[in-house]
């Protein structure tokens, strides 16, 4: 009864995250694109990844006269946009450079329902403008890309950057009292106990097979897949994020732990 209660809150939470959680929003001080510098930089020094990647794709006898991309967990900042870019770039000067005419681009950005795509939205007709004769088509998918996200056989390229980090959920046994790992008292990983750091790692495995599994569908024969990861040696446990732990878990647990006494005092 009691592990059929917490398979159900763990339904019940990845539902709600689904809804609920995203980057920040709108343009403000505190909103994802001001506040995405980092991950900006190091697309920079990895777009030449990208266009390899572009590079293997298997291109048909007869050129195809549409391209089709999709950016997952695209957030709302001007990153998904220096992606799209390169890749509308990027596969305009091989055809070119094999005397065919350009495809057309569609680009898909899919993030979880609660992104704010009207700031992301915003961005593309000032993008396409500047980007002269190089436009592309776009549209939203919202949903989570543990998920399926497009038809069978439909997607020449998937980008995703920055994104497979986050869980479909927090691990069931993370917050079952009952087990040994359960993460009493916090809300990230670092530092927590040895069997709470193999609960995550199979959390991270069950989903990242998610994923790929959903990809294999989805893309195209001769298709391509580039992802950008954050990531630690192997040799480190999970339970140690090194800098991340300081960035963000120690971060988040203060403020969380702040909240509570918060909430507590009243």
């Amino acid at each position: 009864m009691v592990t059929a209660t917490v398979e159900d809150d763990a339904v019940a939470q990845r539902e709600c995250l689904k809804n609920v959680f995203s980057m920040e929003g709108g343009q403000g001080e505190a909103s994802y694109m001001n506040n995405s510098q980092v991950q900006s930089q190091i697309l920079q020094i990895v777009i030449y990844v990208l266009k390899e990647t572009l590079d293997t794709i298997r291109h048909p006898p007869r050129p195809e006269k549409l391209l089709t991309a999709a950016d997952l967990g695209c957030s709302c900042g001007q990153n998904t946009l220096v992606v799209a870019g390169a890749i509308v770039q990027h596969m305009t000067d091989m055809y070119g450079s094999r005397g065919h005419d350009p495809p057309e681009f569609c680009i898909y950005f899919s993030d979880l329902p609660s992104n704010d795509f009207n700031t992301l939205f915003r961005l593309l007709p000032d993008y396409s403008a500047a980007a002269g004769n190089r436009r592309f088509f776009g549209a939203g998918v919202p949903g989570s890309f543990y998920d399926r996200r497009s038809p069978e056989c439909f997607v020449d390229v998937f980008t995703s950057t920055f994104s497979l980090h986050w869980l479909s959920q927090v691990p069931i046994e993370a917050v079952d009292r009952g087990s040994l790992a359960y993460n009493r008292g916090k809300v990230f990983v670092h530092g927590a106990s040895e069997a709470t750091g193999a609960a995550y790692r199979r959390r991270f495995r069950s989903d990242l097979a998610r994923f790929l599994r959903f990809r294999a569908v989805e893309l195209k024969p001769g298709g391509a897949m580039f992802l950008v990861c954050l990531g630690r040696p192997s040799s480190t446990a999970p339970t140690d994020q090194g800098s991340l732990g300081l960035l963000l878990g120690d971060l988040f647990q203060s403020s969380w732990d702040d909240l509570v006494r918060a909430v507590s005092r009243h």
